[in-house]
């Protein structure tokens, strides 16, 4: 006998990418609906018995109802037994918010609601499991929610005991003042609970793609969101077996891929490896911020433009930032640029046959900005 889990979070469903050109932000919305229907198929394929949402399956808590209608629909097709669902500190539910009163009112007894500090014996739907939530009534707190939890004295008789709570985890997520529900492992690992599922932070926790044994995962984003989730979106199949011991599988799920990248050119080879780099065949999923560094000749200064259209034209998204991308000052390259026996093609004639790479550099740039005056 084992319980067979998919464990999602952070789909972060409403969304608006507001800085990104209109049909490229509509798309980006659009992702967000489909990764959540791609999960549920994939759990459907793996005959999973539960669907677990640890937290913001909504970007806020004024959501559009047409959107909640939809979640919902998509959420009624798992085939499983039924979807957990825990408010995280995005959709958090303080008992005021319309949010989770409308999703109350119109989705279905397959649904769990996760809202209150109290146990959840899933026993009607042929599970012998309770699940322990930590959901989240703010957006803000300096304080977990696993207060309640540690204080049960006695549990109840199920075969799997299982928590899932969100917020900041520690080691994994940048939360230097705790102020997003912050957890440590050691506090989680102490209480006797089975399973932890957790939410919050959008990479997954373990790093390992497989692994034995592990009580603790956080799910990460399914579809990254951001430069600064920098992953191909993740989340969770977990097997636990009548002997609490857990089988785990990360899947790699998001259609979009966000890198923000630095990279050092000298040459034309380099500028034709970025392109073997990102102009490959998910080119027009990749949302790409590129800050080019290093020196370069004076022809190929002239003609990258060349090199950035092509970029524009075949990713998603560029933007590029070339600010520390300098000419590489050559005898050739002064000849060019200044009259034979002035001033300044001495001072840098002899600066170039010195070898004084960095003082040739400032000195060039410092007469050219003259020169522009």
């Amino acid at each position: 006998m084992s319980l067979k889990i998919l464990h999602t979070s952070d789909l972060h469903i409403g969304m608006k990418f507001n800085c990104y050109p209109d049909n490229l932000k509509e798309e980006l919305i659009e992702a967000r609906f489909n990764v959540l229907q791609t999960l549920i198929n994939k759990a459907n394929a793996a005959e999973c018995d539960i669907f677990a949402i640890a937290g913001d399956l909504f970007e806020k808590i004024s959501i559009p109802k047409r959107d909640v209608d939809r979640v919902i629909r998509m959420l009624e097709s798992f085939a499983g037994k039924c979807v957990l669902i825990l408010p995280g500190n995005h959709d958090f539910d303080d008992g005021v918010s319309d949010l989770w009163q409308t999703f109350k009112n119109k989705m279905s007894e397959k649904i769990i609601l996760l809202n209150q500090n109290r146990t959840y014996k899933l026993h009607s739907y042929d599970l012998d499991a309770i699940i322990y939530p930590a959901p989240c009534d703010k957006k803000h707190s300096e304080e977990n929610n696993l207060g309640w939890i540690k204080n049960i004295t006695n549990k109840e008789d199920a075969i799997w005991h299982i928590g899932i709570a969100h917020g900041a985890l520690e080691g994994l997520s940048p939360d230097m003042k705790r102020e997003y529900f912050y957890m440590t492992l050691s506090e989680l690992e102490a209480l006797p609970l089975d399973l932890w599922l957790l939410g919050h932070t959008h990479i997954p926790y373990p790093q390992q793609e497989n692994i034995i044994g592990h009580k603790i995962f956080n799910a990460g984003s399914p579809e990254p969101d951001g430069m600064d989730c920098n992953n191909e979106g993740h989340a969770w199949m977990i097997d636990i077996d009548e002997n609490k011991k857990t089988r785990a599988h990360r899947i790699t799920i998001g259609s979009f891929r966000f890198i923000d990248s630095v990279e050092i050119v000298e040459d034309y080879g380099s500028f034709e490896s970025l392109k073997a780099k990102y102009l490959n065949d998910m080119a027009n999923k990749i949302l790409l911020r590129l800050k080019l560094q290093g020196r370069v000749d004076l022809d190929l200064f002239r003609r990258k433009e060349i090199f950035y259209e092509e970029f524009m034209k075949k990713l998603a998204y560029f933007y590029i930032d070339d600010s520390n991308l300098r000419i590489k000052i050559t005898g050739e390259v002064i000849d060019r640029e200044f009259t034979a026996g002035s001033f300044p093609h001495q001072f840098l004639t002899e600066l170039f046959k010195e070898n004084k790479e960095e003082t040739l550099q400032i000195a060039y740039e410092l007469i050219q900005e003259v020169k522009a005056l």
